[in-house]
């Protein structure tokens, strides 16, 4: 962990003297993935997604924050902070740093690859080692199909459907994050957005997720719901 954790620390240092140079033109992205409100199984429902870019082309600083609320309380929520480096037209390099809140609050070293694969679908894989020891992977696929375009043309207004899947496994059991060895959960959802420009996209959003296998039994011993669906509302915005 601590080898892993001073890789990260030693990249990101690297990654000041490129930011600096005169020929690389450093610029900002800041993205809401999702602000949305609505209904679940388990309640109402609250979550939030955003991210934030820094850097030249070739050398950035990531920063994201995600997590969900169900009837008034916080049910996740994490904060991750990245060195990205790309690597080609199409794929990115990151290794950094993730910190779960809530439950035992765990930091993570980090190491993936993010980028967009063959038919446009966005791809994020990560391995994680917790600050036990514990390894773990997450991966991510989403893409944006186009429903509809307005007579604007290319640029005009458009109507998108948005599937996306996510899944984690884990190498060994963390009993205070209440998640054992192996997949731990999945989940689909499936968003419908009108994007009127980049900055202003509402949207809404249907999904599934569920526990699985041994974190899933381990759950049900304790009488709390293994699955659960949602539909809501929200917005969606690129500046």
């Amino acid at each position: 962990m601590r080898v892993l954790a001073a890789a990260a620390l030693a990249l990101l240092g690297s990654a000041a003297p490129a930011l600096a140079q005169g020929h690389d033109v450093i610029n900002s992205r800041f993205r809401l993935n999702q602000f949305d409100w609505g209904g679940s199984a388990e309640g109402n429902r609250f979550s939030w997604d955003f991210d934030a870019r820094i850097g030249t082309a070739d050398h950035r600083v990531f920063l994201r924050t995600e997590g969900e609320a169900t009837r008034g309380r916080t049910k996740d929520a994490e904060l991750q902070l990245f060195y990205n480096r790309r690597l080609s037209t199409f794929w990115d390099f990151n290794v950094g740093w993730r910190r779960d809140f809530l439950r035992g609050n765990r930091n993570h070293a980090a190491i993936g690859l993010s980028g967009i694969a063959p038919y446009f679908y966005e791809v994020e894989a990560t391995a994680y080692v917790s600050e036990r020891g514990i390894a773990s992977g997450r991966l991510e696929m989403s893409t944006d199909l186009l429903v509809a375009r307005q007579v604007f043309g290319d640029n005009g207004p458009g109507l998108y459907l948005r599937p996306r899947i996510a899944t984690n496994v884990q190498s060994g059991d963390d009993r205070e994050m209440r998640r054992f060895a192996g997949f731990t959960d999945v989940r689909l959802s499936a968003q419908l957005r009108y994007e009127f420009t980049p900055r202003i996209a509402p949207y809404v959003e249907v999904g599934w997720e569920r526990l699985l296998g041994r974190t899933a039994t381990e759950m049900r011993h304790e009488g709390d719901r293994v699955s659960s669906s949602y539909a809501v509302f929200g917005i969606r915005s690129l500046f």
